[in-house]
């Protein structure tokens, strides 16, 4: 008797598991255009982070998900650890909608949904499909509930589970650790919630000791975030240490007072899943609204806790696996690192273009040839979170931004490349008798400031999304190509070719400043839309 059931259990929850992930899919597709003002509204205030966090835990359905989410968005510095605070508190207010159409008790109408899903993913037009798929989930998740339900009915006659659930109910704390361990596990609160509701439903479970589960399902949740934050920043740690915490603080703050809550729920009136339900949402609401004014000192006292410093200085700062899921917001993270990758450039190597004319200057020269080394794991760091992006199901619009990001980053990479050859060409110098003539020297530095002033306007184009700017650099093209093309006749005129090496030297770096200026002219192409 024991094993139908638990493998009736157990097939009820991947089923459950899979409607989940289903319409969550759904959910991020049809929602995606709504999440690119996602991170600015979370730096307003901790009440605007909140919201912010209960639109992605509903987005995403898995509060578990959405921490990890959030300790990536602070290990990647796109989050401050003060504004992780409201985010994660309300991430947890998303995930309760799940519990509570689950407490509708419409599993009779499981197939209907995923009849409707169906058709409506294969009939409808592109746009519609998320929506499909989003019923279509729902519908496997209602089924997977019937199937748990129908699995656990011989409990009833069953005098040992009977009385082992009579245990439970005497010892609250050891419900609350199981349940801990079930989500830890599952890594979903709300399926390890939803077989209390189904057990309760059928008598063999109090709704003290499904109020008990509650708690420990909240707890649960946290453990995924605990571990993917291991080898993360410190105050990606602090943000899922600090989760853990407001967790702990809810369970302690309910837990003494679990019959006065049984009360109060019994008195909202509503069948006993939709009691269990309603805790499962009152007790984050209050969490939430008890915790809230405390979050930025919270943020403080998690310095104190974990106080040490960053040792290591990172090249990849913003690109994370966990933001993967929801494929708007990896992009937004590939964005910053190009922007990233284009700033490292210019301190590292643009920076020091005037030292490499310097015959007696090795050291800059041959810092700007190794740091390449590091653009490049950039490029590919990147190049391959790029591909893992459009392996993802994503809408036409992001597309298209995935794939002007592979180009910026492709021109980035090549104008490192030319800096590091003309770093490499100038070495000839500090072998050569006599250095390059003052006006061939100035030349070329002019030549360079024009070039490195588009850079810089493409870069602010890219920045602030400004297509006028990128037109301009556009335009400014011809002047630059005109101005080498006269330092070039001036060369070849000026009967200064009494070493061919040295004019080797400038015919090199000219074609490598020209090269370069046509990798940021491409990326103004790019920006505008015409690749």
């Amino acid at each position: 008797m024991i094993w139908p059931m638990v493998i009736g259990v157990l097939g009820g929850i991947g089923i459950f598991l899979y409607g989940m992930y289903i319409a969550s899919e759904g959910l991020k597709k049809s929602a995606s255009h709504h999440l690119k003002n996602f991170l600015s509204k979370v730096t307003k205030n901790q009440f605007f982070g909140s919201l912010a966090g209960i639109t992605l835990a509903a987005v995403l359905q898995s509060s578990s998900a959405a921490t990890v989410m959030v300790v990536g968005f602070v290990n990647a510095g796109l989050l401050t650890l003060r504004q992780a605070m409201g985010l994660m508190l309300g991430s947890a207010i998303g995930t309760t909608i799940t519990v509570q159409l689950i407490a509708f008790k419409i599993t009779d109408y499981a197939l209907l949904f995923i009849a409707l899903g169906v058709c409506i993913f294969l009939l409808s037009k592109q746009q519609m499909k998320s929506i499909g798929s989003i019923v279509l989930g729902f519908g496997f998740v209602f089924f997977g509930m019937a199937i748990i339900t129908d699995a656990m009915l011989p409990i009833q006659h069953n005098p040992e589970l009977t009385n082992a659930f009579i245990y439970l109910t005497d010892n609250l704390l050891l419900t609350v650790l199981i349940a801990l361990i079930f989500t830890a596990i599952i890594q979903n609160s709300a399926a390890a919630i939803a077989i209390a509701m189904t057990l309760a439903a059928s008598g063999s479970l109090t709704i003290e000791a499904s109020i008990a589960i509650v708690y420990g399902a909240n707890v649960g949740t946290v453990v995924t975030a605990l571990i993917s934050s291991i080898s993360s920043s410190k105050d990606a740690q602090r943000t899922a240490v600090a989760h853990a915490i407001f967790k702990i603080i809810g369970v302690l703050l309910f837990l003494p007072f679990t019959q006065l809550f049984v009360y109060g729920l019994e008195a909202v009136g509503g069948g006993i899943e939709r009691q269990i339900a309603n805790a499962h949402t009152i007790f984050n609401i209050v969490n939430l609204l008890v915790l809230l004014p405390f979050c930025n000192k919270f943020a403080d006292w998690m310095v104190l806790l974990l106080p040490y410093k960053e040792k290591v200085t990172k090249h990849i700062k913003y690109l994370e696996n966990e933001s993967l899921e929801v494929p708007t917001i990896a992009l937004i993270q590939t964005r910053k690192e190009l922007g990233n990758m284009a700033k490292l450039i210019d301190e590292h190597m643009l920076h020091h273009f005037d030292d490499l004319l310097d015959a007696h200057n090795p050291v800059h020269r041959q810092a700007v040839i190794r740091y390449e080394d590091n653009i490049d794991e950039i490029y590919k760091s990147i190049y391959h979170y790029l591909q893992k992006i459009t392996q993802k199901d994503l809408t036409d619009e992001e597309s298209e931004e995935s794939l002007k990001y592979l180009y910026i980053n492709n021109h980035l990479e090549g104008i490192s490349d030319s800096l590091q050859h003309i770093a490499l060409t100038t070495t000839k110098l500090e072998g050569a008798q006599t250095n390059l003539k003052e006006w061939e020297a100035k030349g070329i530095s002019h030549l360079f400031e024009e070039v490195s002033t588009n850079y810089h306007m493409v870069i602010n184009a890219f920045d602030e999304n400004d297509r006028e700017k990128a037109i301009e650099v556009i335009n400014r093209n011809p002047i630059i190509l005109r101005k080498e093309k006269d330092l070039r006749f001036q060369h070849f005129n000026s009967g200064s070719n009494q070493s061919s090496r040295l004019s080797s030297v400038y015919v090199d770096i000219m074609n490598e400043l020209i090269m370069l200026n046509h990798h940021i002219v491409s990326i103004s192409y790019t920006l505008i839309g015409m690749v």
